[in-house]
């Protein structure tokens, strides 16, 4: 199914997204929950809209550049999501999703969402072995919400996304 708006982000096409892209189970997220209104208002008061992709400071894209925009509040409010949607009685997803642990909906382990990480691994060894990461610049600068959104694959879409505003809009630059 495709996005009714595609240039300019909706709760509707947000729904579509979470429904075709992330495949959230309905149990787990009914279709009259609140939380997904919640990430979603909050990832639109988030992304920064830029001349570059055919958007005004403050005011939503006006051409078909947009579908970046709108694919960057679309994995926010993803990433979000998440982080704050409780389980529904009887479900255990979103907390598996919050955990490292394997479980019966994330067999490989959840995202660790609740776990704290201060930094990348900058170095690691051990009695036989030894090895050392070069921490990019980027990396430095780095904030603890942008450290959040380094644990799902939407968080690091939307800071994909981010990335290409440009320097100093996010600790990514």
């Amino acid at each position: 199914m495709a996005f009714a708006t595609p240039t300019t982000p909706s709760l509707a096409d947000f729904w579509i997204f979470l429904n075709t892209s992330v495949q959230i189970p309905t149990a787990a997220l009914p279709v009259d929950s609140d939380w997904p209104g919640y990430a979603f208002n909050q990832a639109l008061a988030t992304v920064i809209t830029v001349p570059a992709w055919g958007c005004a400071p403050g005011n939503p894209p006006s051409n078909p550049l947009g579908i970046l925009y709108t694919l960057a509040v679309y994995n926010l409010a993803t990433a979000l999501l998440f982080q704050i949607t409780p389980d529904q009685e009887g479900q255990t997803y979103f907390a598996d999703a919050r955990s490292a642990k394997p479980s019966t909906n994330f067999p490989g382990g959840g995202f660790g969402i609740n776990a704290f990480a201060l930094g990348p691994v900058q170095a690691a060894s051990d009695e036989g072995t030894s090895s050392t990461l070069k921490i990019p610049d980027w990396a430095a600068m780095l904030t603890i919400g942008d450290l959040q959104l380094l644990q799902t694959p939407w968080g690091r879409a939307y800071l994909a996304y981010a990335q290409k505003f440009g320097p100093n809009i996010v600790g990514l630059t």
